[in-house]
């Protein structure tokens, strides 16, 4: 059946309309600045109100659920010993010998400095843990 145009409308439009034509396009982009507005002014309250509570002496706990993906990768991360141990340094140099020589030790000193070195952009941190290693190991540091 032919669809009449009602009175008032042009000839090349009817009374029936597609969904799309309700709501104009710029509309829905329109959300996303509300919605992240939302967002930062609860983080802001919420911000506020812990420290509220701590400056009124009330002590605020919070008990973080365990993620069970991310304990096997953290199992493999541990910070340095203190004094490093002859094991620790072993570790760091990548020997597998219980008791390498010191060509061995120097050998691998050399190869993981050049590899990490703070000029070449290495961190100086590590660059020193190889260092304290290879000192541990021929015995020049105290463990």
């Amino acid at each position: 059946m032919p669809e009449v145009p009602q009175a008032g409308q042009p000839a090349g439009q009817t009374s029936r309309s597609k969904a799309s034509d309700a709501v104009p396009s710029s509309q829905g982009s329109s959300m996303w600045p509300l919605l992240l507005g939302g967002i930062g002014l609860g983080a802001l309250a919420a911000r506020q109100g812990l420290r509220a509570a701590r400056a009124s002496g009330v002590k605020v706990n919070f008990n973080m659920p365990a993620f069970g993906g991310f304990g096997a990768f953290g199992s493999g991360l541990q910070g340095f010993e203190t004094p490093m141990t002859r094991a620790e340094a072993r570790q760091i140099l990548n020997l597998s010998s219980m008791a390498p020589n010191k060509e061995a030790v120097r050998e691998a000193h050399r190869r993981l400095l050049i590899a990490n070195h703070p000029d070449k952009g290495g961190s100086t941190y590590i660059a020193s843990k190889i260092n304290e290693a290879k000192e541990v190991m021929l015995g020049k540091k105290a463990t």
